[in-house]
């Protein structure tokens, strides 16, 4: 009764079980026929495990039996835990963790960290911070120092400070804003440049005070022109106006004189007269009157000449309260084309000078 393994599992009837009133001269349980099957199974179990110049005399360290093909058992290395390919599937969790190597390479278990996550519904990464190059677009809050930035950038929070440097571009354009406050994009205009290298802003126009030098040619209206000493004010146009508070020093002055020419019997001297010539042009006599300072004030230096050009006598004469000062009293004009000046020398005091009589 030699036994099958290890090709085969031993029967029952291959090795018999003795029960308690099995006799051992019974036949398939003699003693002998006993001991030579179990010491048939021993020896071809050691055999297979090893002992002794058998088929594991040739086996390596750390190897295991293994079932072969052929439903026989040999020594084999461990197979190997580590899959070189591994099937997925598509997820749709939208709170996966993000599998994790402590190495690039090698056999290395899979790990997890909660810094890491990913959402399959939104396909976000989402992490505690990123290191590397950036290709696409930002949506939210970048912080940090940014070398460069490249691409377009949809969307971009404000930032408080922003870091310049000085330009010597001869030809810039000037940041604007449209409106004073707020979330806004900065812009430019052609119609507003910047010269670096002279420091010279160009516009169409300017509005507002401006306090220092004017380089060049003023135009429009000009309703003051304020400082102590305007060393060149040159002017080419017509003044229809001038008051001039205190003294006047010129090199010399060129003006026509004005004429205020009267042909009436009665006039009385008004605003405008003051250093005109009025002309009395009437073959009657006639009376003008100097009106009291109440009726027009003229300041005190004021002087009007007065020539009778028509063939009637010409008689200065003094408003209500008004004093004419002249020699032996005499108020007339002395004939014809001759002429006298009034100048005024106090508030209702008048000299009367010139070719006079009674």
């Amino acid at each position: 009764m030699a036994t099958n393994y290890p090709s085969s599992l031993d029967t029952s009837t291959q090795q018999p079980s003795p029960s308690a009133t099995t006799e051992m001269d019974d036949a398939g349980f003699l003693h002998d026929e006993v001991h030579t099957n179990a010491s048939g199974a021993i020896i071809a179990l050691e055999t297979k495990l090893g002992v002794g110049a058998t088929t594991a005399a040739g086996a390596s360290t750390n190897e295991v039996l293994v079932k072969q093909a052929d439903g026989d058992t040999e020594w084999a290395s461990v197979p190997s835990s580590t899959p070189t390919v591994i099937t997925v599937a598509d997820t749709t969790d939208t709170s996966c963790s993000v599998a994790l190597f402590e190495s690039a390479t090698g056999d290395l278990a899979p790990k997890t960290d909660g810094g890491a996550t990913y959402n399959a519904a939104t396909g976000v990464l989402t992490a505690t911070g990123f290191a590397g190059a950036l290709t696409g677009n930002v949506t939210g809050n970048a912080s940090g120092s940014a070398g460069s930035c490249t691409g377009n950038s949809a969307t971009a929070t404000n930032s408080t400070t922003v870091t310049v440097a000085d330009t010597t571009n001869t030809s810039c354009n000037v940041a604007l804003f449209e409106s004073a406050t707020g979330s806004l994009g900065a812009k430019t205009d052609g119609g507003i440049t910047y010269n670096a290298g002279t420091g010279t802003l160009t516009a169409t126009a300017l509005a507002g005070a401006l306090t220092g030098n004017v380089t060049g040619n003023c135009s429009g209206t000009s309703a003051t022109v304020t400082g102590a000493a305007q060393s060149a004010i040159t002017s080419v146009g017509t003044l229809s106006a001038l008051t001039v508070t205190g003294a006047v020093t010129a090199g010399s002055v060129v003006a026509p004189l004005a004429i205020n020419a009267q042909t009436g019997t009665t006039y009385t001297f008004a605003d405008g007269d003051q250093s005109k010539l009025v002309t009395a042009n009437n073959g009657s006599a006639q009376t003008y009157t100097v009106p009291p300072n109440s009726g027009f004030a003229f300041a005190v230096g004021t002087a009007i000449t007065v020539i009778g050009i028509g063939a009637g006598k010409v008689t200065i004469a003094q408003g209500s309260g008004v004093t004419i000062n002249s020699k032996d009293s005499e108020k007339a004009i002395d004939g014809q084309h001759a002429s006298v000046t009034l100048i005024k020398t106090a508030t209702d005091t008048w000299q009367l000078i010139g070719a006079l009589q009674a």
